[in-house]
């Protein structure tokens, strides 16, 4: 009989094994964070383990209370055996318990989150443009001081409350080590901001990747800007690159934004990459309630199938209002009901009401369809980061 519980310091090094052994990586057990952590143990032996990372994900302007699932791994001689599966159930049940009401990941392996209730919704595009094509306007830039974390993190929350999907580290610590460039891939990790007059307009962190021949490339983490004179402050900076760096490259949104129709090429240069994450809702009504939405008004009943956690499960009547959504329970009402995962997709905006339809997820003729369609229309959800 396996025991899930969380890691105790002892169990460092044997919990650093099995996620190098998962990743293909050497792992250090000193620099494992274990708060959030849950480990499998067989007699003692740490078998499995996996991680819930504090968040804050942005839908419709209102962050919601996030947990980003990651370093599940396994001891290969444990696969295939549901070890991964009932890790990450427990780990999501007490998310759940302490408040948190969605969850987002990057899979390794699709089919067994949705196993879990999971499903695609959202993207992580990645562009490349030649730094040539960077227009070449000049702003006012600096590096910010060690006590300005809060403004750069502040820079951030009012760039994503205007997109569907990013997520937000809680952890300031993370900021420091990871996002802004003190700790990462490439060399000259760096940070450039653009001072506004409420806290920063935009900043910058990026690194150099030395990948790319004889040349480097500019290799972005964020590029945030909240004003034209931010967008063109940055986007100059980095053309400043151009006798040595090749490329610029930078995680946005799918349409390329504002980024995409500030270059002065007609855009063949751009090659995309694009990753995809999954998301899952843990507590329904907490989570409908909480999220932002246009400015719609209507009713409509909407059935759950949640088999990982039964107290979202049921109809449930959906009442729009001033951007606003109540949920309660649809008492004698019949509808059929949607899979807690693509109810998921379609609470991000990744899928839409007709996207269900077509895979039988919803009746063709359901009432709720055009209120349905009208709350989560909007721009595909995405995020910067990878966790």
């Amino acid at each position: 009989m396996f025991e899930i519980r969380e890691p105790a310091e002892v169990d460092r090094d044997a919990v650093a094994l099995v996620a190098g052994m998962s990743f293909n990586a050497r792992v250090n057990g000193e620099d494992l964070v274990l708060p959030g952590s849950l480990c499998t143990f067989d007699a003692g032996r740490v078998i499995a383990t996996a991680r819930a990372i504090p968040l804050g994900q942005w839908f419709g302007g209102t962050r919601l209370v996030c947990a980003g699932i990651a370093g599940v791994a396994v001891l290969p001689e444990y696969r295939g055996q549901g070890v991964a599966r009932d890790l990450v159930r427990e780990l999501l049940s007490a998310e759940r318990a302490r408040g948190v009401v969605v969850s987002a990941l990057y899979p390794a392996n699709a089919g067994l989150y949705r196993q879990l209730g999971y499903e695609y919704a959202g993207l992580r595009p990645q562009f490349r443009a030649s730094v040539a094509d960077l227009p070449p306007a000049r702003g006012e830039l600096r590096e910010p001081a060690e006590d300005e974390l809060d403004k750069v993190i502040g820079c951030f929350s009012r760039y994503a409350s205007a997109h569907n999907g990013p997520v937000e580290v809680l952890d300031p610590g993370y900021w420091a080590d990871l996002v802004l460039g003190q700790r990462g891939d490439g060399s000259y990790p760096r940070t450039v901001v653009v001072p506004g007059d409420d806290g920063f307009a935009g900043y910058a962190s990026y690194y150099l990747d030395n990948r790319v021949g004889e040349d480097y490339r500019l290799a972005c983490r964020h590029l945030v800007a909240l004003n034209a004179t931010a967008l063109s402050s940055l986007l100059g900076y980095f053309r400043r690159f151009q006798n040595a760096a090749k490329d610029l490259s930078w995680n946005g949104p799918p349409s390329m934004g504002p980024v995409g129709l500030s270059l002065q090429s007609n855009g063949f240069s751009i090659v995309p990459r694009v990753s995809r994450w999954m998301m899952r809702i843990l507590d329904l009504q907490q989570a409908v309630e909480a999220r932002g939405y246009p400015e719609v008004e209507g009713e409509a009943v909407v059935a759950v199938d949640d088999p990982l956690f039964p107290e979202n499960a049921g109809p449930w009547a959906l009442r729009a209002a001033s951007g606003k959504v109540t949920a309660s329970r649809a008492l004698n009402a019949r509808a059929k009901p949607v899979p807690i995962g693509l109810l998921s997709a379609l609470f991000s905006g990744f899928a839409t009401p007709n996207d269900l339809v077509l895979l039988g997820a919803l009746e063709e003729d359901d009432p709720a369809l055009g209120l349905l369609s009208a709350l989560f229309s909007g721009p595909v959800p995405w995020m910067p980061d990878a966790f």
